[in-house]
């Protein structure tokens, strides 16, 4: 009698365990290929919540992660905040917490380059943060110490993806591609601009994409910023801002969703 029973723990162990196994081989799979999708306001992910299929919403780090299906994928769409820290531990969250195996970052950005009109979409070739600057230790503006980082590369795949799909679903703007800066700095005047244009180049300057960039990059995690531009490098064009955000994020949406399905 106490070998059977013995005997029988052993097959119903054995018949956990592998429950167990197939529950976390399901769960991984379930994770597999999910997109991270991150936006610094409200009005930029507002229009693709409502577009998806929003099945779970997690709470971390103060910001909410929203699980769900968009054009047949499974997504984690979320607001991050402005600035370059609630940017990187969003990306890193997506990645490590969701299992994210690709980052679009959406949103805004001043321009840098007069050919730019307002309206049109620049997608990330590469990031670099324009306010970070240790050259006085003999580093380049922009190079994190002891690394050798200094611009962190956009997915090629993606970034084609992107500028298809802005000639797809938006092809009355023009889509330009190229380096985008970032710095915890709302930059809004033409000696600022310029600073930026001397030092790094770049089509577009914002708050958040080289954070993004380098905690995707330092995960192994492909990645593209696209960027709806805001304005003139030269000052010389305004636009009513509150009807340029809804706008530019309405066509965001959909060029993301179009991302999304192609990816």
């Amino acid at each position: 009698m106490k070998k059977r029973f013995v005997a029988a723990i052993g097959i119903l162990a054995g018949i956990t365990a592998g429950v167990i196994a197939g529950c976390v081989q399901k769960s991984r799979a379930d994770i597999k290929g999910t997109i991270g999708i991150i936006g610094a306001m409200d009005v930029e992910v507002e229009s693709l919540k409502a577009a998806a299929n929003i099945t779970e919403t997690k709470e971390i780090a103060g910001m909410q992660f929203c699980s769900g299906i968009l054009s047949n994928k499974n997504v984690v769409i979320v607001k991050c905040g402005m600035g370059k820290v609630n940017a990187g531990i969003c990306a890193n969250t997506l990645i490590n917490d969701f299992g994210c195996t690709k980052v679009i970052n959406t949103g805004v950005a001043g321009s840098l380059d007069a050919k730019i009109n307002i309206g049109d979409i620049v997608v990330s070739t590469d990031a670099v943060q324009h306010d970070f600057n240790v050259d006085f230790l003999g580093f380049k503006k922009g190079e994190i110490p002891y690394t050798g980082l200094y611009a962190f590369p956009a997915d090629e795949n993606m970034r084609k993806t992107a500028v298809a799909a802005v000639k797809e679903k938006a092809p009355e703007i023009g889509v330009f591609e190229g380096r985008v800066c970032s710095g915890d700095q709302f930059i809004s005047t033409t000696e600022q601009k310029q600073k930026i244009i001397d030092d790094f180049g770049g089509l577009c300057c914002e708050m958040e994409g080289a954070a993004i960039a380098q905690a995707c990059y330092l995960n192994r995690t492909p990645f593209v910023v696209i960027r709806a531009i805001s304005d003139k490098p030269d000052e010389t064009e305004f636009v009513d801002y509150k009807t340029f955000e809804a706008e530019s994020a309405a066509r965001c949406a959909r060029i993301v969703q179009y991302i999304v399905k192609k990816l």
